[in-house]
């Protein structure tokens, strides 16, 4: 029996090792295995850097309506950035209020052999009226997630963040592994 808890253990402690996460803490978005580093490492075994950079270019392809107009830097096989706005990213409740919060950001994903560093930069999240989501500070400057001592006072808002930058590593890994199927081929 304790040799099962053992394996059980070591499997998850692997699992959590080599998740690929986002977290939100109060220094920003960071991998969550490693809040030292701002980015997280996607791997892709047995792909190639420019096998890695095409299935990128596909996946921005396939998810954003004009590709050309949101790929801002683009080295090929070594570098991409993109720019991406999201007009509902998430909800903040304010002492009872619902208020809608937009998403501006730009990923940056760097190819290097069956590696992908995914990392986003110029996070700005805000909404119609100047009301700023912020990573820590005071109630006065926006909506802090969390407060100036570091403690957490919005879980609701990190965790929809997570959520939804976790959710785009898994689909551009799936692209990356050449998971995704499309639709079109059963024409």
């Amino acid at each position: 029996m304790r040799n099962y808890i053992l394996l059980i253990t070591l499997l998850i402690c692997s699992q959590i090792g080599f998740s690929q996460e986002i977290t939100v803490t109060p220094d920003g978005l960071r991998d969550a295995s490693n809040n030292d580093k701002s980015y997280v490492v996607i791997n892709t075994p047995d792909k190639t850097a420019e096998q890695n950079y095409n299935n990128a270019i596909k996946y921005i392809n396939k998810t954003y309506k004009n590709p050309n107009e949101v790929i801002k830097s683009d080295i090929k096989s070594e570098y991409l950035t993109f720019q991406t706005y999201v007009s509902d990213f998430l909800i903040v409740n304010n002492m009872g209020a619902k208020i809608t919060q937009f998403a501006e950001f730009t990923t940056e994903l760097s190819f290097k052999g069956d590696r992908v560093k995914y990392e986003i930069i110029n996070l700005v999240i805000s909404n119609s009226s100047g009301g700023k989501v912020k990573f820590s500070g005071s109630a006065f400057t926006g909506f802090p997630i969390y407060n100036k001592k570091k403690k957490l006072k919005r879980a609701d808002t990190k965790n929809d963040i997570e959520v939804y930058f976790n959710n785009t590593i898994n689909n551009i890994k799936g692209y990356l592994l050449e998971d995704v199927k499309s639709t079109d081929d059963d024409w």
